[in-house]
């Protein structure tokens, strides 16, 4: 498109200029909702949405800094008539939408950016990569908390990112003392819930429990864990052990005769399928036996060929922790200088936002390689 210029070394370009080209067309009904009458819109949605999007895109502190930067060229290329106070820039940000709203704007437009990229014959989300990253807290924060592994007073940042774009998909933010392994379920439920469908999943070790290995299996997707060194299998998850829990939960009647009607299935183990018995036991709550039976497959898989199942995993782990890396050196996500939780959401979403703009303005303009790039945006 006429005007656009694709953010390099050598050509980098005025992150104003550059967000004057999102088109939020796509979106138009979901900032309309944000008003319970449109004539409280006293500033059009789409230019206070530019306006969001600068805040982390050119590294401010503080909302002050970016309102006193504001001046006539720079409100009017983004869609203002006039300026905004400062009075309704904050309320716009804080209390029309708040992180969830920004969240839910951030959601929208990643089906827009996924529009254009089937169209290129990319998928979005088909293969993802969750992780945590920690975000330094004030040491006065009480909703923040110490962690022992990154030995500061933070929050968590959790994150499902696609491995092929690299755009961060989904997120929640924790106190720093929470297990992330226990944030992967509702992070890939999340992306489920928007419309996003994973063929491939890979985590840490610290996603290690047998309910993570359980039900993204049962769903379909392909789920790649970290194993800790000398890794063992399960006597649990042997297809011999399985038989046997099976049959004593028919014969405990946790497994009754209608269930196992509506399931097609027949008392005697050896008459089902594996599959069968995998799920006839997660319906009956034996969910440490059905995730012990997916590591072993997966650690099997490790032990007989090595190199093809790191082949997979590392470069897929490398995205999140690029992605992370890439957000606290360009968006400043690391950088948190208010307290709370609420306050450590909103500023993550803001972060999320500006990234996904970003990407946006590419795919509309016909750029779909380095999507999340803002090392060139000044």
């Amino acid at each position: 498109m006429e005007g656009f210029i694709d953010p390099t070394p050598n050509k980098p370009v005025d992150a104003v200029e550059f967000l004057s080209l999102l088109d939020l067309t796509s979106v138009s009904t979901l900032l309309k909702e944000f008003y319970c009458q449109s004539w409280r819109s006293k500033h059009p949605p789409d230019a206070m949405l530019r306006l969001l999007a600068l805040y982390k895109l050119k590294r401010y502190r503080f909302l002050t800094e970016l309102w006193r930067q504001l001046n006539d060229k720079t409100t009017k290329q983004l869609g203002f008539k006039h300026k905004p106070s400062y009075k309704t820039v904050w309320h716009w940000l804080n209390k029309r939408l708040g992180p969830e709203g920004i969240e839910a704007i951030q959601s929208a437009l990643l089906k827009t950016i996924d529009q254009s990229l089937k169209a290129q014959g990319i998928k979005l989300g088909e293969k993802v990569a969750g992780d945590a990253t920690p975000i330094q807290a004030k040491r006065v924060d009480k909703e923040a908390a110490y962690n022992g592994y990154y030995k500061k007073h933070c929050y968590l940042v959790h994150s499902l990112v696609c491995a092929t774009t690299n755009l961060t998909l989904e997120w929640l933010v924790t106190p720093g003392n929470v297990d992330e392994g226990q944030l992967m379920m509702p992070l890939l439920a999340k992306a489920l819930f928007d419309g996003i469908k994973p063929t491939h999943a890979v985590f840490d070790n610290g996603y290690a429990s047998y309910w993570n290995y359980e039900i993204p299996n049962l769903l379909g997707i392909k789920l790649q864990i970290g194993f800790r060194r000398r890794a063992k299998l399960s006597w649990r998850g042997k297809p011999k052990t399985l038989k046997l829990r099976f049959r004593k939960m028919v014969k405990a009647e946790k497994l009754s005769a209608m269930q196992l009607k509506g399931l097609g299935m027949q008392s005697d183990p050896d008459k089902n399928g594996l599959e069968d018995i995998l799920c006839a036991l997660a319906i009956a709550g034996q969910h440490e036996y059905v995730g012990a039976y997916y590591r072993n497959q997966s650690l099997t898989e490790f032990h007989n060929d090595r190199n093809g199942w790191l082949g997979c995993y590392v470069p897929m782990r490398s995205v999140v922790e690029g992605s992370h890396g890439h957000q606290k050196d360009w968006l400043d996500l690391d950088n948190l200088k208010v307290k709370g939780l609420h306050k450590a959401r909103l500023h993550t979403a803001l972060c999320m936002l500006s990234e996904a703009a970003t990407a946006c303005v590419k795919v509309q303009n016909g750029a779909f390689k380095a999507l999340t790039s803002q090392a060139f945006l000044r």
